[in-house]
């Protein structure tokens, strides 16, 4: 009669000890890789929303132009408001509608957690075109652009008055142009040669300059 051979428990014992010391290594081995990749991709998703979000806002930038409506009295004016909160004003390209000029607005909002959301909402003229600076409209749902920043500001680099660009009263020799806090084209008669972006995100310096 044949004795068959089998595995003393010794030998069983210590197959199970590798056994579990190699799908503990595995385990350990793809939760970290696991980890290390969605951190990654979660980077390059929010890199990825980066750049869009800063070619949207260069895009339009680029694209504002001195609109003429009417003000209270009837006077034509340009379109322009901002301050260091944002600014409102008529650009050729609609973001959701590109072929349609808007009137577009940037803003600075601020969260409960006194941090900030730069927003952007545009009204496209599509169905009414802008006439006066009194009418109504309703802008369209905002979108957030940048999320919880800090110190954010709007800069106008132009001039406060026609005046101080041309110089032509009293003598006196044309301004140069400099960084302003605000500028309101209704009193100026002019609209921004640039407009300036910054903000701190996560600690590090962005600007956005057009």
């Amino acid at each position: 009669m044949t004795k068959t051979a089998g595995f003393t428990l010794i030998e069983m014992l210590v197959s199970l000890v590798l056994l579990s010391a190699i799908v503990l290594l595995g385990s350990s081995s793809y939760g970290i890789f696991s980890q290390r990749w969605d951190g990654q991709l979660g980077k390059f998703d929010r890199t990825l929303q980066d750049v869009r979000d800063l070619m949207l806002v260069d895009s339009v930038l680029n694209s504002l132009i001195p609109y003429v409506t009417y003000d209270q009295s009837e006077t034509p004016v340009l379109y322009f408001g901002g301050n260091r909160n944002g600014f409102v004003s008529v650009s050729t390209k609609s973001i959701f509608s590109e072929k349609i000029p808007a009137v577009v607005r940037f803003s600075a909002v601020q969260r409960a957690d006194l941090t900030f959301d730069i927003t952007y909402e545009e009204w496209p003229m599509k169905d009414d075109v802008l006439r006066s600076t009194y009418q109504n409209f309703n802008f369209a749902q905002p979108i957030k652009l940048f999320e919880a920043v800090t110190s954010p500001n709007f800069e106008y680099y132009g001039w406060e008055s026609v005046i101080e660009r041309e110089g032509f009263s009293d003598d006196r020799n044309p301004m140069p142009a400099t960084w302003l806090s605000s500028l309101n084209s209704l009193e100026a008669s002019l609209l921004p040669e640039r407009i300036r972006l910054s903000f701190y995100n996560n600690g590090e310096y962005k600007e956005i300059n057009t």
